[in-house]
Parts: structure tokens; sequence; C-alpha cells
């Protein structure tokens, strides 16, 4: 995601104090909640209500997304052809989760689909020529990128060239130029008037797979919701829905992989909220693509398979131990560098 900061936040002390206590007494909850609420432009006691419940309403029509007809076309055609589909993610959680919600999509509809994860030390971020070269070696004809694909403009055209169609799903900044892929599935389409704009990647894919499947895929909001939270976009409007749902989901889960997670780190599912997949989950998860290849953490997202979802949460485990040690290190180092300039400078 990008950090450039681009809202100020504006704090409005103006509002009516009885109007403030009237809607704290109705609702039960807190003054303080009711003026943040109304900072937010939610100004009735029903607009606060369904801030604090969203509702399958909130969730937008997944057609709605510029090119959405074009790609369930290509993906499906692909499917019933039995071509062969590659998920082309990224190595943090957004992106391993992004992955996973396709990849088990494709796969649970029949198709013929592998996934591949680059490693941030060898492939870098995005689409790259090497890695597409050994998918065209395996008769790959179709690649779908997730939270990632617009900026990779060099690749995109070098395999399209060779009769491989790249379908980018993404929701980073866009370029001024777009790639020139087979279609783009982005929030901020240029030619595009998705209503909301500030998806993560897992609810990009999340909306590809809703379409796929023609029906609301309620077992990927567990996986949708982590990736969005882990990704620090907005929690409002989709968002909060995605995340709201998603923790129930997670609360419920029969996931392999994510109640493996959850037993290897000591925590509690009926416990989760937001907090705990922000500062519990997403630092293991996103640890092991800082240090080697991430895709082990699809594979744990995906199995069926107990005895190694527990061995792949293990190694989460240790992989974060081992970032907080190189971090220690790193600061320790430096921190030794500042006080010797400074005492050469005394």
């Amino acid at each position: 995601m990008s950090f450039k900061q681009r809202k100020k936040w504006i704090i409005n002390s103006e509002f009516d104090q009885k109007k403030i206590d009237l809607l704290s007494e109705e609702l039960d909850v807190s003054p303080l909640f009711v003026k943040l609420c109304l900072n937010r432009g939610l100004h009735s006691k029903e607009e606060i209500e369904r801030f604090i419940n969203p509702d399958e309403s909130w969730f937008h029509d997944p057609f709605l997304l510029y090119d959405m007809e074009k790609v369930i076309e290509r993906i499906t055609s692909a499917i019933e052809t039995g071509e062969k589909i590659m998920i082309y993610g990224d190595y943090d959680a957004d992106g391993v989760t992004s992955t996973a919600i396709l990849y088990e999509t494709i796969e649970a509809i029949g198709g013929n689909v592998e996934y591949f994860i680059p490693n941030r030390f060898v492939e870098g971020y995005g689409p790259n020529k090497e890695a597409f070269d050994t998918f065209l070696d395996n008769e790959t004809s179709l690649i779908i990128t997730v939270d990632n694909g617009v900026a990779g403009h060099d690749a995109i055209h070098y395999i399209q060239d060779k009769g491989v169609d790249v379908i980018v799903t993404d929701h980073h900044e866009l370029p001024e130029t777009l790639p020139d892929a087979y279609a783009i599935i982005h929030p901020n389409h240029p030619k595009g008037h998705y209503p909301f704009k500030d998806l993560s990647g897992a609810g990009v894919a999340l909306k590809v797979a809703t379409a796929l499947l023609g029906d609301f895929p309620a077992e990927l909001l567990d996986l949708a919701a982590i990736g969005t939270i882990a990704d620090l976009v907005s929690l409002r409007d989709e968002n909060r829905a995605i995340v709201s749902y998603g923790l129930k989901a997670i609360r419920q889960t029969q996931r392999i992989g994510i109640l493996s997670l959850f037993d290897t780190l000591a925590l509690s599912l009926k416990e989760v909220d937001e907090t705990t997949i922000g500062f519990k989950i997403a630092p293991p998860i996103n640890a092991i693509g800082r240090i080697e290849n991430a895709s082990p953490v699809v594979e744990l997202l995906t199995t069926f398979d107990e005895e190694k979802a527990s061995k792949i949460a293990a190694l989460l485990e240790n992989k974060n131990k081992e970032r907080k040690t190189i971090v220690s290190d790193i600061f320790v180092d430096a921190m030794n560098q500042l006080v010797g300039q400074v005492s050469r400078t005394v």
C-alpha cells in the first residue's frame, strides 16, 4: 500500500450537545462514539445503527467493476477447455490471502489452476519476465495477478506477445498509463464507476470470486478479512462489511490452516477481533515473505492436511521470531554506529 498522506482529519467540535446526549442514550453508546459518528457524517440513529451493524447490502455488485464480464467469460472459458491457469500473487498478507481466495475458487469449480508467489529477493514485486517464461514453458495460457500488476507494463506486454493472456486484479495506485493486459479489475479503473474505491487486494479477489461463483462466497470471508485488516485499508463501506462478517466467519471457521495458526500462537478464536488479526496473525504471515518465499502461507490457508498445517504454522511462528531478531540486531547496530559518530564529533 502507499504511505503517501492524502487526507487531513478535521475534527468538528460544534455539534449540539443535546443531540449527542440523546443519541448516546438511544443507542446505548458513549457520547465520544456519537461525536465520532457525527464527524463521519452519520447524523441519525438509523445511520449510526447501520454503521454499527453492516448487513449484506453493504456488498456491492461485482459486475460494477470495469471489465468484470470480460474477465469472467475468459476464466470460465479457460476452465471449460482445461487451460492451465496461473495465479500470480504477492508475498505480504494481502497478497497471499488474495492468492488463496482465487486459487481455491477456481479449483473448486474445476479449473486447472496453480499459484506462484514471487520471492522478494529473486523476482521482486509484481510481474516478472523470468517467472512468466517458466509459466510459458509449463504451457500456461492464462495468468491472473492478484494484489499486483498495474505497474507491470514490460512483463505483461512481453508475455501477452507470446500468446498468454494476463488478467490484472489489483488495488494499488494506478499509473498514468495502464499495462496492455487482457483485462484489468481495479476499483479505481478510469473507465469504471465502482461505488467503493478502497478495497484491498483480497477484497478485489473476493469480488472476482463472487462473480465467478454467481453467489456470495461466505466461506472466503475469513481470508478476505485477514487481507483487508493486514493491508491497513480504511475500514469503512464495503471493507467494514468484509471485516465484520469475516471476523464472525473466523470465530466459527473450520479452515484447518487458520485453526492451526491460532493454536500455534495460543490465540482464542472466540475472542478474535481486528486487533488480533493486525497484531498477532498478520505479523507471522508477513514475516516469511520478508525472509524467504511466502508460498507456504497459501498452502497453509488452503490445505486439508492437519499435520501439514501444523508444521507450516510452526514455521511461520519461527520465521516471525527470526524477523524480530534481525530487526533487533539492526537497531542495536544502528544505535552503536550513531553513538560512535557522536563520540567522534565531541
